[in-house]
């Protein structure tokens, strides 16, 4: 009996030290889990804590004034979340990657940081040239641009720089007298590639010179107004042969001749076409007319829209018009503006004894004189 119990209790032992043994032996493994399963909660948590910072960003972003950074910070965040997986990945596969990690992870922030400033930059100059559609003349043109270097200072830049310089060489503007200056910068700027603004606004212009030469009289409410414009480039007035005094609220789009115009543009001039009637309505006129002048055809469906909101539609090719306005100031002054002139968009040709000159010469013949801002007294405003 003795030998029996003595035999049970060695059985006992031996698969107690076996289950022990196959415990310690398997304890690195267990241990390893443990951490991968604490690795993947301090993942999750940190992935929870950057998706409720994420939803405070976008917060702040509705309701900051100076959005820029933060929407820059936000597509960088979207933009490198591949990098997130690929670091994940590494760190909790079955041989874990700590080093590759560790690499993806610094490639990950340096990409976000630069992502984000290039892309802050990208709004912010989005932003200006939405606000200021003149400068994109300088970001199309590298000569131009390149000029501003000859600029003391921004004051400078704006106040006293005569933009002729733009197109002429250092000899070029010693040799010359000021009239044929002036005459030869015309000439080059004509020619140069513009952008695409000042592209739309000449084909307003020159709408403009054609509706004057029609007998209607004119306001060219785009180049005057730029983006406060409400849709309507050109505002023109004439009495037709039945005696009625009919307003044209035109919209003028010089477009590729292989694009087309939809139905949206035809909605848009109709209905700031309607807001004009509405706001005129004490003034003397029988009718307001909407019109699109446009290089590009509509399409079908923009034509029936136009058919139904009878709203006029003619296909003119954009031309030759003189461009020189010749001013005249409130103290009488007679002053002539260039295309690349400070004020010229500003400048508006509707008193008696102005009017557009189609060379340098016909305007100082009539005894106009180039605006230019000048450090004395006689500075023209």
């Amino acid at each position: 009996m003795g030998f029996e119990i003595l035999i049970a209790i060695l059985i006992l032992a031996g698969w107690g030290i076996y289950y022990i043994g196959k415990a310690c032996w398997n304890y690195p493994k267990q241990k390893r889990e443990i951490s991968n399963l604490h690795s993947v909660i301090k993942e999750k948590d940190k992935e929870l804590f950057s998706l409720e910072e994420r939803c405070n960003k976008l917060k702040d972003l509705l309701c900051s004034s100076s959005p820029f950074s933060l929407s820059a910070t936000m597509f960088s965040d979207v933009y490198v979340c591949t990098y997130e997986s690929a670091e994940y990945y590494l760190k909790h596969k079955y041989r874990p990657a700590y080093k590759a990690a560790e690499d993806v992870r610094a490639l990950r922030l340096r990409a976000k940081s630069d992502i984000a400033k290039y892309k802050e930059m990208s709004y912010k100059y989005e932003f200006l040239l939405k606000s200021f559609p003149e400068l994109k003349k300088y970001i199309d043109d590298e000569e131009a641009l390149l000029s501003l270097d000859k600029s003391v200072s921004y004051d400078d830049f704006k106040e006293n720089r005569d933009c002729s310089r733009d197109y002429l060489s250092q000899e070029e503007w010693n040799k010359l007298d000021v009239n044929s200056r002036n005459q030869l910068a015309l000439d080059r700027y004509k020619k140069k590639k513009k952008s695409s603004w000042v592209v739309g606004i000449e084909y307003e212009m020159y709408i403009d010179y054609l509706l004057r030469n029609s007998g209607y009289k004119t306001i060219p409410n785009g180049s005057l107004n730029g983006l406060e414009d409400l849709g309507r480039d050109i505002i023109a007035f004439k009495t037709n042969n039945k005696g009625e005094n009919i307003v044209y609220i035109i919209q003028c789009k010089n477009w590729a001749s292989d694009k087309e115009i939809h139905e949206n543009v035809v909605c848009q001039l109709f209905g700031t076409a309607v807001e004009y009637t509405v706001r005129h309505k004490g003034e003397l006129f029988t009718k307001v007319c909407p019109v699109i002048y446009t290089t590009a055809p509509l399409s079908d469906m923009a034509n029936e829209f136009a058919k139904i909101l009878k709203v006029v539609v003619r296909v003119v090719k954009c031309g030759e018009y003189p461009m020189i306005k010749c001013n005249i100031s409130a103290d009488g002054r007679k002053i002539y503006h260039l295309p690349f002139d400070q004020q010229y968009y500003r400048t508006e040709i509707k008193k008696p004894g102005e009017f557009y000159a189609w060379t340098v010469k016909e305007a100082v013949d009539a005894g106009f004189r180039r605006a230019f801002r000048y450090n004395n007294n006689d500075k023209i405003k």
